[in-house]
């Protein structure tokens, strides 16, 4: 997953970062809960088809996102309270930034498929994204690693929904662009849910 590899070239070179953090008495668990309350602002924003301000504060947001478990591990700092902190408020970013889009007015259907409303895309993704935490979550407490498993997480969900709703405003019509994309975000979601399954099933020892 990209999320991996950005973890693995951050921890090389972005350590003094986390370090000079850390000096200044900027604790991982500042930083998490900043980015709690800053998810339910870009939820607004996405809510209110304000896309460049979505995505300008969405990158701050994902910056959040990374720096937190920088902080902890770069001054030493990690620790079980500050991993269910996080864990905790990044379902709340799924819920509030998924919720955004399925009480919107202004996504529309995808051609060929307006039988099936924008919405519907928005719900199926939020499923998908809670299964593929949970099913990594429940699959670790049994015993058997997800590790690299699986085709999007977080990470890559966030990138994605953030390029493409800048795509689709540059290119004038985001309320088609995004559906596109949150539907492709359902289908690979779900899929990975689905992947980490067969994962365990042929992994765990009963």
């Amino acid at each position: 997953m990209l999320s991996n590899k950005l973890k693995l070239v951050s921890g090389k070179y972005l350590e003094p970062l986390g370090r000079g953090f850390g000096r200044l008495g900027i604790r991982a668990n500042h930083i998490t809960i900043s980015g709690f309350f800053l998810t339910f602002y870009v939820a607004w924003l996405i809510y209110n088809q304000q896309i460049y301000s979505a995505f300008f504060f969405g990158l701050i947001l994902a910056l959040f996102d990374g720096l937190d478990g920088l902080i902890a591990r770069s001054t030493g700092t990690s620790s079980v309270r500050g991993g269910y902190l996080d864990a905790f408020v990044d379902r709340y970013a799924d819920c509030v930034v998924f919720g955004a889009l399925i009480l919107c007015d202004w996504m529309e259907p995808i051609h060929y498929l307006e039988y099936i409303p924008a919405q519907m895309w928005a719900i199926a993704a939020l499923i998908g994204a809670f299964q593929t935490s949970y099913s990594r979550a429940i699959s670790e407490r049994l015993g058997v690693s997800m590790e690299r498993v699986g085709v999007v997480e977080r990470p890559e969900r966030a990138l994605i929904l953030g390029i493409g709703m800048l795509i689709g405003e540059l290119a004038g019509n985001v309320e088609y662009v995004i559906t596109w994309i949150v539907a492709g975000l359902a289908i690979s979601g779900n899929f990975t849910a689905f992947q980490r399954l067969h994962y365990f099933w042929s992994k765990a020892k009963d």
